[in-house]
């Protein structure tokens, strides 16, 4: 008995040293203080924290959306993925009605140590369209990276915020003041997202004829490929009017209870 006992409690010892090291990087609680940056690594500089929030503040007013900046010494064992997902949800960032936030995230252990899953964006359902993946990436790429990789981390973080805010500014139709949308926004104009657009489109229009021309073999009449052949399709019509009237102006103040499906991408 004594044996099985002195077994069982090394077998908790061990599994609660385990656990411990798995989950030693928490998540950050949401905090009471509403703000645009949360540099709790401090790898940042207070210019370009000020510019962030001045950033923050004025996309937000315009569009309701949220961008928020985080940086964490340590993710530690989880998916920088896993970790941004987390934290978005448990914050709530962007509109609860509009799902409007993004999470621009940075682990300073990896990005100092020059490791893979040290950044990641991390973009609410309400602006995948604006920023798809993709996108994500390619922010990250072209504006991000390249000021890490003269050990200008607070520059990076900037650059890629402003990146963020000028695609969330064109989605809503709204001008900045303090970003150069001219030289951020073109992002989304070229490249895979519009590839992605046009196959799509096709591979629509591939998808009705095939379903026509089975209709047509399958009843063998004359009417299969009249007029009215792709009514069972009347579904697509106003699909997209889920997102019609939801993005007016929105104040500031606290997190709106927003969230996200995991779209994003990281480096």
């Amino acid at each position: 008995m004594l044996k099985y006992a002195k077994t069982l409690f090394l077998l908790i010892l061990f599994s609660i040293l385990i656990f411990g090291q798995i989950f030693a990087a928490t998540i950050p609680s949401k905090p009471s203080q509403y703000d645009y940056v949360y540099d709790y690594a401090n790898i940042m500089n207070q210019s370009d924290i000020d510019t962030i929030r001045s950033i923050g503040k004025e996309i937000e007013s315009l569009t309701g959306a949220q961008i928020i900046v985080v940086t964490v010494d340590d993710i530690g064992d989880y998916q920088i993925s896993d970790y941004a997902l987390n934290l978005f949800r448990s914050w709530g960032i962007g509109q609860k009605d509009k799902n409007n936030g993004v999470l621009l995230l940075v682990d300073k252990k990896r990005l100092l140590e020059g490791l893979s899953g040290k950044v990641f964006i991390s973009v609410g359902y309400g602006l995948e369209g604006a920023i798809p993946d993709s996108v994500a990436g390619r922010i990250l790429d072209d504006y991000v990276l390249p000021k890490w990789n003269d050990k200008d981390y607070s520059g990076g973080i900037v650059e890629g915020y402003k990146a963020i805010a000028a695609l969330v500014a064109k989605e809503y139709n709204v001008d900045l003041k303090n970003v150069d949308q001219s030289q951020y926004a073109q992002q989304n104009d070229n490249g895979s997202n519009k590839a992605e657009g046009i196959i799509s489109v096709i591979a629509m229009i591939i998808l009705l004829i095939i379903f026509s021309n089975i209709r047509g073999w399958w009843w063998r009449g004359p009417g299969g490929f009249g007029p009215g052949g792709f009514g069972g399709f009347g579904g697509f019509g106003t699909g997209g009017g889920g997102f019609g009237g939801g993005f007016g102006s929105g104040g500031g103040g606290s997190f709106g209870g927003g969230s996200t499906g995991g779209g994003g991408a990281g480096r």
